[in-house]
């Protein structure tokens, strides 16, 4: 499904996941911030740290894999869950709503701006529907978490 900049910003790079490439096949390298440019000239809902967020989320699932394969949109979002519970801990549903991500489907929204783009790839077989409702963000980032109240000296 994927093929992603390894870096973004100042870094630099492209890594093709769910196909091979011979040498001088693999697709001309694209700077990731003039796409992203593009992206949200043409749809402004998400921010770009959003993108940037899931293009890190991207290479962060591919590098759990075992075997570098191509990856669903279920995998893709519950990567992206982990990856945010890691970064951001309690706070994660807290960043995704201010970035305007309030169900997985958005995650899908993102990944296919990209993929439209020619950042991403994906095979005939993924749809945006793969996105939808894969997890509850408030059971995905809310109810792991337990704050012990007790006060000192109570």
């Amino acid at each position: 499904m994927l093929a992603i900049p390894s870096r973004l910003g100042d870094r630099v790079g492209v890594i093709y996941f769910g196909r091979s490439y011979l040498e001088g096949e693999v697709p001309e390298e694209q700077d990731p911030q003039e796409v992203l440019d593009r992206v949200l000239e043409n749809d402004d809902r998400y921010p770009r740290r959003a993108y940037l967020f899931v293009m890190d989320a991207v290479s962060y699932t591919v590098e759990k894999l075992t075997v570098r394969r191509h990856i669903t949109g279920k995998e893709l979002s519950l990567g992206i869950r982990d990856f945010a519970i890691e970064r951001f801990g309690i706070a994660a549903k807290l960043v995704f709503e201010e970035w305007n991500i309030t169900k997985t489907r958005h995650f899908g929204d993102i990944v296919f701006n990209l993929v439209n783009e020619g950042l991403l790839r994906k095979t005939e077989e993924d749809v945006i529907e793969d996105f939808d409702e894969v997890f509850d963000f408030t059971t995905a980032f809310e109810a792991e978490y337990e704050i012990d109240v007790e006060s000192k000296g109570s």
